[in-house]
């Protein structure tokens, strides 16, 4: 019942955003921003990039609100356009990166002075053990852990069934145990689905 109401509230600030409403823009912008914000940082992993990617989450938003239907909450509808913003960064990134492979390939590798490279920040690692994950997987560990949306939510924000997200959450819980245990970071070998219960 409760959630119906939001979803209704929802509603009315997304018509009133289609209406041309500042206030309400200001609204939605400060309730979902900083968390998009976090999400998108952790996604693409450059602070800088995820500030643009939450500009065009917004700009795209502002584009489409008369789309939202008030079917699910706000916020949601957000991550899902910050999420597909995100992966779309990732693969222009990777075309790019794809056509100086060759370049990068020949590059003499070279460590600073006075660097070992063996030591690496806990951030590093996470940064590297996240990174190792697949697009679904991330997205579904971050939404979960990052966001505490409940595995529905998460299928919902991804567009596949609660099942699936739990599969990705598990798997990407997994996969970041041995990573980062195998770093000696964190010893996350509690056989939970994901990292939260």
């Amino acid at each position: 019942m409760n959630a119906k109401r939001e979803y209704r509230q929802d509603l009315e600030l997304a018509k009133r955003a289609t209406g041309g409403d500042q206030a309400a823009w200001r609204e939605l912008y400060d309730a979902g921003s900083d968390s998009l914000f976090n999400l998108l940082c952790y996604q693409v992993g450059d602070r800088e990039a995820a500030m643009d990617l939450l500009q065009d989450t917004f700009v795209t938003a502002m584009r489409s609100i008369g789309n939202y239907r008030g079917e699910g909450p706000l916020q949601a509808w957000l991550r899902t356009i910050a999420l597909r913003k995100s992966l779309d960064w990732r693969r222009r990134l990777a075309r790019r990166a794809n056509k100086h492979l060759r370049f990068l390939s020949q590059a003499p590798k070279a460590t600073p002075a006075g660097a070992d490279p063996s030591l690496k920040s806990e951030e590093e690692a996470i940064r590297s053990a996240l990174e190792s994950l697949s697009s679904n997987q991330r997205a579904a560990i971050l939404l979960r852990e990052l966001e505490g949306l409940s595995f529905k939510e998460v299928g919902e924000t991804l567009g596949c069934a609660e099942a699936t997200a739990r599969v990705h959450c598990h798997r990407a819980g997994e996969a970041l145990r041995k990573r980062l245990a195998g770093m000696g970071i964190m010893d996350l070998a509690d056989g939970r689905e994901g990292l939260r219960p």
